[in-house]
């Protein structure tokens, strides 16, 4: 059913969520997994990231890349068929491109624990998939 899905991934909670159940639906429908981390800039960063001046973006990246690396091997090592990307830009948006660009069929997305105060500075990454993506269904993992 699903030959291509896509796994908003960023080593939390929620991401870990999406990848679990992403890895179970793979497994059933012989799918190809897309791993992808979105890094907000600075200049959009709030909450993990406090001090946007201090941050060094190319280091977070790095960082991603390789968590990243080590994942999609460990899983290739297992027998799924993966590829990863770590971009930057607003993660909604960036998401849903990806997605469409890629031909992803299925995006899981893990649930983030926003305070009302985040969700109302920041949105919802996963309320801002769900009402932009058109090409691919979107799951969310509680």
């Amino acid at each position: 059913m699903y030959k291509k899905i896509l796994v908003g991934y960023d080593g939390s909670e929620g991401g870990e969520k999406a990848l679990s159940r992403a890895l179970e639906l793979a497994k059933s429908f012989n799918s190809e997994l897309c791993l992808l981390t979105v890094i907000p800039p600075s200049s959009m960063a709030f909450g993990e990231i406090v001090v946007p001046d201090a941050v060094n973006l190319s280091l977070i990246i790095e960082s991603s890349r390789k968590r990243l690396s080590d994942l999609a091997a460990k899983l290739s090592a297992e027998g799924y068929k993966v590829r990863f990307e770590v971009l930057t830009g607003d993660p909604g948006d960036t998401i849903v491109s990806y997605a469409e660009v890629n031909g992803c069929d299925l995006i899981v997305l893990g649930r983030r624990r926003l305070s009302k105060l985040e969700r109302l500075v920041l949105g919802s990454v996963t309320h801002k998939v769900a009402g932009k993506s058109t090409k691919a269904d979107v799951l969310v993992v509680p």
